[in-house]
């Protein structure tokens, strides 16, 4: 190994140090060389063999601006950035960078650079260590590319992502969410990674419980979480299905690997569907079905209750005449105005259905566990629904704006009325009954309440 200065200087290598030093010098296994002013003065095997030079004499005397390419990849001009590097060494003691070195073949690759101003006898050289790393940074831009496909790939699929961990103390961190979940939240992906709470503050406070207590027993069971509901942002709803796989990890920790799908659209036409099945289009009052379901379900609280209910059939008298005289569209809206008239003539609990037509139904629940007293209650009902109905109607007539016309007209209702529970019949019973003192009441005139037991109907 060639000296470097004189020998003896003080806080430098001693000569009886420079043994040991050119040893470890020779022996690294990355390239190594020193640096005295602008010239490689030494170089160790590693150095000559990654560059691929025959022999130490023939690489220490290359100019060193062969080593490198003209420019460096930030468009710096080599050999000055070279210059920078090594101010910048003198002045910290250390400084480490990436450098494009160039082979004798004139090929080039990445190097990480480690640069140390040492005190070699009697002269401050530059100590260079450097390592080819051209297959980590492949493996890096593999990485990065890959990272590019996957956020295009998150980017196009309709649904959110996320991993989320909870920590043995209880609480919670994202660790990662992609875009589309913090647009699913209405929240930045850096307020939802800073602060997982943002979620949880999203859920509609009605559902909110729910939501807590299936993430608690997801943790403790770890076993799968699945959740559909509300979340509430900047005063408007929607419905989001959120489920997630726990992964345990070594230090107790859980990571759940999630997706949020925002599902309001399904759970519109899901309820569109519904008010198809179950409800009438035109009075959006509950039809044949739902009032079916709805009295089966009545009579087994009965049951349970040991008190009575009622069912109040009903149709209107003079409606017919209004229909062919001004055609449907007039009919509807009666029909409209008659089911708010009987909505407002009984309880919340209580159920208006329109069987059809110009036929409506009213069931009553859990009135009495007296007969007596219950038949009373629903008799009441009745004379009142039946006063409601039988007021003039008014209805306009319109054929663009505004009105072109208002018609009133008369319509009263034929009414029949059955109370009843649960070991006294069955819903087709009570039903049939029902119907039969309501064609009683139309054929005695109309406008007329009759009151049946299940196979008798005597008059109210």
């Amino acid at each position: 190994m060639r000296s470097v200065g004189n020998s003896g200087a003080s806080g430098g290598i001693s000569p009886g140090d420079q043994g040991c030093f050119k040893q470890l010098f020779e022996l690294s296994p990355d390239p190594t060389w020193i640096i005295d002013g602008n010239r490689f003065v030494e170089c160790n095997e590693a150095a000559i063999k990654t560059l691929g030079y025959p022999s130490r004499d023939e690489l220490l005397n290359v100019h060193p601006a062969k080593l490198s390419p003209p420019r460096q990849p930030d468009g710096e001009d080599s050999y000055v950035k070279a210059e920078r590097m090594m101010a910048i060494a003198k002045d910290k003691g250390l400084h480490r960078f990436e450098w494009i070195h160039t082979k004798a073949n004139g090929t080039n690759f990445v190097a990480e650079v480690t640069l140390a101003a040492i005190q070699l006898l009697d002269r401050q050289v530059i100590y260079c260590v450097w390592r080819d790393i051209t297959e980590r940074k492949q493996t890096e831009q593999a990485l990065s590319h890959s990272k590019q496909q996957y956020d295009i790939l998150v980017s196009k699929i309709p649904f959110g992502t996320y991993i989320l961990r909870s920590k043995q103390d209880g609480s919670f961190a994202l660790d990662y969410v992609s875009p589309r979940a913090a647009e699913l939240f209405e929240a930045s992906e850096q307020s939802l990674l800073a602060d997982a709470k943002v979620v949880f503050q999203t859920i509609h406070p009605d559902d909110r419980d729910a939501f807590i207590k299936l993430n608690q027993e997801g943790i403790e069971q770890l076993c799968p979480f699945e959740w559909s509901g509300r979340v509430e942002s900047k005063g408007h709803v929607k419905y989001l299905h959120i489920g997630s796989t726990p992964d345990p990890q070594a230090n107790g920790e859980v990571l759940w690997l999630g997706i949020v799908e925002d599902i309001t659209k399904r759970k519109q036409m899901e309820e569109q569907v519904r008010e198809l099945a179950f409800y009438d289009p035109l009075t959006h009052l509950p039809n044949r079905r739902l009032m079916g379901d709805r009295l089966i379900q009545s009579l087994a609280e009965s049951k349970r209750s040991n008190r009575y209910g009622a069912l109040i059939f009903l149709d209107l008298d003079n409606f017919k005449a209004l229909n062919d005289k001004h055609g449907h569209g007039v009919g509807d809206l009666l029909l409209v105005q008659a089911a708010t008239r009987m909505k407002s003539c009984v309880r919340e609990v209580d159920t208006v259905a329109r069987f059809g037509g110009d036929e409506f139904v009213v069931m009553m629940g859990d009135l009495n566990e007296d007969k007596a007293a219950s038949t009373a209650l629903a008799g009441s009902a009745a004379e009142k629904i039946r006063t409601a109905l039988a007021e003039p109607y008014r209805l306009a007539i319109t054929h663009g704006s505004p009105v072109d016309a208002l018609i009133e007209h008369r319509c009263t209702a034929s009414i029949g009325v059955v109370v009843f529970i649960d070991r006294e019949g069955t819903h087709d019973d009570f039903l049939r009954s029902a119907d039969t003192a309501m064609y009683q009441a139309k054929k005695a005139g109309g406008n007329l309440i009759r009151l049946s037991e299940v196979s008798t109907p005597i008059e109210y």
